[in-house]
């Protein structure tokens, strides 16, 4: 059996200019039996369809920047 691709979207840090997220989503999906990845967030279309066929769900985390 395979285990689903899980993308995770972060949230960003606009006074540090980085991503993070708190780790009980990624052991959430990993406790539910997905692979947890943390995706880059981007407006690039091609990268967005991409990641769109890449994964088999997604995992918006909320925040100001959703």
């Amino acid at each position: 059996m395979n285990k689903p691709m899980i993308g995770v979207l972060p949230l960003y840090d606009t006074d540090k200019k980085s991503y993070w997220m708190l780790p009980h989503y990624m052991k959430a999906i990993e406790d539910s039996g997905g692979i947890p990845v943390m995706l880059p967030l981007t407006t690039d279309e091609g990268m967005i369809t991409a990641l769109a066929h890449t994964f088999e769900r997604f995992l918006f985390t909320g925040g100001h920047d959703v």
